[in-house]
């Protein structure tokens, strides 16, 4: 027994050494970037493009996340800060002062159909040469892709865009976005057919050392802000700039710090220019699936300083569940979406908000429709979702979400 012990503990140790000294494909590019070790679950597609894959057509764009003296230039960012509030200000000067910035790294396309995918950029092979000024060339890669969508958008009725939440590996979030599609296709009966377009961000501190929950509590406000940053940049690039000349229906849907980057990027995210600044793009729909941002950033006078202007948005979606414990233990936070407190205590401002609740019968019930809408969907929003924390903050990805979404998008309001 006792050797038995000891030659598992020197083939442990055999095989640890032996995996710290063979670098993976792409270490020199990760290396520069400061992607490598537990980061590179974030650029995962790099890695198996034909096996983490979308099971429809889409795009992937994934933004990640390095020091700005390995992929900016000094002049690099331009900001239109013309008639900002001062929360928006101060996050521009907090960005200002960070040493690490976003930029987008790879923009994958999913053919469908069993064909192969492809890369529109990819910083870690082709595009290897534009490190140095990837913050620059994520305007281009984003353009690439403009290319490419309006070569195609003719073969769809919409446009659907869709972000995950905090700790969310690029994995797990294609395979969040699978399920999200899939449900709401069948809900509809196939009577929507959307472009699908999937962004993903480094959503999880690298820190090894720590405990889990220590990392996961410290980094909570770190991960609000990269949310924020999000979308007052690349998010918003895409929607305001890669998505201008798109005349289909365009539905924005995000989950938890997913829908903080979301909301940020629709309502402020033509903040950043290469050239010249640019004008918001209107969407159809916003739908915020337990969001982790304050409820007050669609009131005025709030603490942030933001006050969100949603005269480019057909409607608002908000939803909320007493099963969300992930909102009640984010002690830091100002009334967020996704807590029911937040529904209870905003709820009794109609001039704002009207407010239903998700029935038994899966039906939205309210006396009348206005622009913001906050549902209660303790009905559906009640389950353990998979290798997942916060109660029931992740239970999204079912066929009930399907047809909410679906019900949103048709506006069904009963």
């Amino acid at each position: 027994m006792i050797k038995n012990i000891f030659y598992t503990i020197v083939f442990a140790f055999f095989i640890v050494g032996c995996s710290q000294k063979v670098a993976s494909i792409y270490a020199d590019s990760e290396k520069v970037l400061d992607t490598g070790s537990k980061l590179q679950k974030f650029h995962s597609v790099v890695y198996y493009p034909d096996d983490i894959t979308l099971d429809f057509p889409g795009y992937i764009v994934g933004v990640e996340k390095s020091p700005k003296s390995a992929v900016a230039s000094k002049s690099s960012v331009k900001y239109d800060l013309k008639e900002r509030t001062y929360g928006i200000k101060r996050n521009v000067f907090r960005i200002k002062k960070e040493p690490k910035i976003l930029y987008v790294s790879h923009i994958l396309k999913y053919n469908g159909c069993g064909k192969k995918s492809s890369f529109i950029y990819n910083l870690y092979t082709k595009d290897k040469k534009n490190i140095p000024v990837a913050f620059d060339k994520s305007f281009d890669a984003l353009n690439l892709l403009k290319q490419d969508i309006d070569k195609n958008i003719k073969d769809y009725d919409s446009v659907i865009i869709f972000v995950m939440g905090w700790n969310t590996s690029q994995e797990e979030a294609i395979r969040n976005f699978n399920a999200l599609y899939k449900n709401l296709k069948s809900s509809s009966k196939n009577r929507i057919n959307p472009l699908f377009i999937g962004v993903t961000w480094p959503s999880e501190w690298e820190v090894s050392m720590l405990p889990d929950s220590i990392v996961k509590l410290f980094s909570f406000p770190v991960k609000a802000n990269d949310a924020d940053d999000l979308g007052l940049m690349w998010l918003g690039v895409l929607i305001h700039k890669t998505l201008k000349d798109v005349k289909k229906p365009l539905y924005i849907i995000g989950h938890s710090f997913g829908a903080r980057a979301t909301s940020m990027a629709l309502f402020e995210g033509n903040l950043i220019y290469q050239d010249k600044p640019y004008p918001k793009k209107y969407a159809d729909t916003l739908i915020s699936l337990q969001g982790a941002y304050s409820v007050k950033r669609f009131l005025p006078k709030g603490l942030e300083g933001i006050e969100y202007d949603i005269s480019n948005v057909g409607q608002v979606v908000l939803t909320s569940s007493k099963y969300d414990f992930a909102m009640d233990t984010a002690f830091w936070k100002a009334d967020y979406v996704g807590d029911d407190k937040s529904y209870k205590k905003y709820c009794e401002d109609e001039h704002k908000f009207i407010c239903g609740k998700y029935n038994k019968n899966y039906q939205i019930v309210f006396n009348k429709a206005t622009k913001i809408t906050y549902l209660n969907c303790d009905t559906i929003i009640k389950n353990n979702a998979y290798l997942s924390g916060g109660g029931a903050h992740s239970d999204i990805y079912d066929k009930e979400m399907g047809d909410l979404i679906w019900k949103v998008i048709k506006r069904d309001f009963h």
